[in-house]
């Protein structure tokens, strides 16, 4: 343990010399974080939708949706960029077509709201809504873990430079090495991260949905998860990793719907969806703000600790296995 100890400390003062990194990690990457707790804690509550009607009269009313009234149908991006929920068209026959990325339930609800069958509607933005905890921890998700690899930085430098042969002909293996780094990596993510979203919510008042403990928890998860990708990633590609890394993670972040829920419209997406381990975390943390025990989403939790042991363990394998090429 003295080896690793000795290699974090090392770790640590080669970082502090680069001033850029520290300045994303414990200013710039807090202030965002702090930023979108704060005016996430104070956006309006409501749904919004665009209601394409020549008929105002006949907009029907339901104190959690916003219906903004058009006569010309706006693109369908606002969809994905979230200005609005759901775009419903009024036809000629008087039926109401709804256009959405939400889950086909609430589609349905749409349809049945704006069709006159409030018996089916039931508050057509119960399910549509996710609560502030989730999209905030949702959008620190893809923050995290793009700011997971450049923390690790200093891997692919010992590489490039051949410091990590010459370290590894002391007695050090790569395991205590990788090991090292990731101690390094997930303790610069996980104290300015968690700090960032206690100091905000406990300076405005902001209510998100956790309690400082079960914060630390899911804030320590989605350390160790970064912290594992970025080792990984670090491990596989010899070049432009951040790069390539940061373009994984958006796309994955996205579709495991980090920022919107794309479940329920297609099986094949749904089933795809349910690969990446962002989504078991964005399902973790839902479940845990709308009122559900942490253990009552075993499985989730044993998804993240899978990938995120058998990542490392890869990684080391990866590492091991060039080295013996003498790749590195």
């Amino acid at each position: 343990m003295s080896i690793v100890l000795h290699l974090f400390r090392n770790h640590l003062n080669r970082i502090l010399s680069k001033k850029e990194i520290i300045i994303i990690a414990v200013v710039v990457i807090p202030v965002m974080i702090g930023v979108a707790v704060f005016f996430s804690g104070r956006m309006e509550t409501k749904e919004t939708v665009a209601l394409v009607s020549e008929h105002v009269q006949s907009i029907p009313e339901d104190d959690r949706l916003h219906i903004e009234v058009m006569s010309e149908k706006p693109a369908i991006s606002n969809l994905l960029l979230g200005k609005y929920a759901a775009i419903v068209e009024e036809k000629k026959d008087g039926f109401y077509e709804i256009a959405t990325i939400k889950s086909e339930t609430v589609k349905n609800k749409l349809e049945a709201f704006f069709n006159d069958n409030p018996m089916a509607a039931n508050h057509p933005a119960e399910e549509a809504k996710r609560g502030f905890g989730t999209n905030i921890l949702g959008f620190i998700l893809m923050i995290v873990l793009m700011q997971g690899v450049a923390l690790t930085i200093l891997y692919p430098e010992d590489r490039a430079l051949k410091t990590f042969r010459r370290v590894l002909t002391a007695p050090v293996s790569e395991k205590q090495y990788l090991l090292a780094q990731g101690i390094f990596t997930f303790v610069c993510l996980y104290i300015p991260t968690y700090l960032a979203v206690v100091i905000t919510k406990a300076a405005f008042g902001v209510e998100i949905g956790y309690s400082p403990g079960m914060l630390a928890m899911l804030i320590g998860i989605l350390a160790a998860l970064s912290t594992a990708l970025a080792l990984f990633m670090s491990s596989v590609l010899e070049r432009n990793v951040s790069m390539v890394a940061s373009a994984i993670y958006v796309i994955t972040s996205v579709l495991a719907g980090c920022f919107y829920s794309f479940t329920g419209n297609s099986q094949v997406l749904d089933t795809l969806c349910r690969i990446f381990p962002q989504k078991a975390y964005m399902t973790l943390i839902q479940g845990i703000e709308n009122g559900s025990a942490m253990l009552e989403y075993k499985g989730q939790l044993i998804y993240l600790l899978a990938w995120i042991i058998g990542l490392w363990l890869l990684g080391s394998m990866i590492t091991r296995r060039k080295m013996k090429k003498e790749i590195y």
